[in-house]
């Protein structure tokens, strides 16, 4: 049972990226011109961004996907800010919803799927630290975790401290975007020099790290299910 729930975490990460990939390359097809205003409109092109992840996020959609798509904007040192911000922002907003109006969806959520059930029952001895670790294992889909989180008893303090940790998928993501950007020529990339090549290795640190603990987690989570 905890190799089935670590091997399909696994399989959730893999094909999210697969995913996000395949819709990008689409897209980077039929709407280039339009992709690029973001990435050419200084400020404006970034509030614009958050707030189209924003409304992504409150619609459930696949977080890599707009991850992708900021890496591939904005590159790699931008787009990991601004993935990150987006994510946190969107993260809070249907967290908010599932407290006040949307809980009888979100408890739903919680009853239909065992391995939030064993989330729920995590949240209350680690709290913030259950939140941390289910953001870096991605296990759970970002979008289904903003609302089942709404329906725990987590405090909002404690539910934004957890989700710091968004920065790890924020830069796998975001690298894996910047790659297809610079590989494509899609838009002309400015990274260059040894920063940017450290940043590359950190990412790939990065990318096994959460593989492995990926599957610690997914382990844990289970013997909550169990109790």
């Amino acid at each position: 049972m905890k190799m089935k729930i670590a091997s399909s975490g696994i399989l959730i990460v893999i094909g999210g990226i697969i995913l996000s990939m395949s819709i990008t390359q689409l897209l980077l097809t039929m709407i280039i011109e339009q992709i690029s205003w973001f990435a050419d409109s200084g400020v404006k092109g970034i509030l614009a961004f958050l707030l189209v992840y924003v409304i992504f996020g409150i619609l459930v959609i696949p977080a890599s996907f707009h991850k992708y798509l900021s890496g591939i904007l904005f590159g790699f040192s931008l787009g990991v800010m601004i993935a990150w911000i987006g994510s946190m922002v969107a993260a809070i907003i249907p967290f908010l919803l599932a407290k006040r109006w949307l809980n009888p969806f979100a408890q739903k959520l919680l009853d239909n799927n065992p391995k939030l059930k064993g989330l729920e029952k995590a949240i209350t001895s680690d709290k913030w630290k259950t939140v941390a670790l289910a953001r870096v294992s991605l296990i759970i889909p970002y979008g289904i975790l903003n609302y089942a989180f709404g329906a725990t008893e987590i405090k909002l303090k404690d539910y934004i401290i957890g989700n710091f940790a968004m920065i790890v998928p924020s830069v796998m993501y975001v690298w894996w975007g910047s790659q297809t950007r610079i590989i494509a020529g899609a838009i002309e990339t400015k990274e260059k020099g040894l920063s940017y090549t450290i940043s590359i290795i950190l990412s790939f640190i990065l990318t096994i790290w959460l593989v492995v603990r990926s599957r610690k987690i997914s382990k844990n989570l289970a013997a909550f299910e169990n109790e």
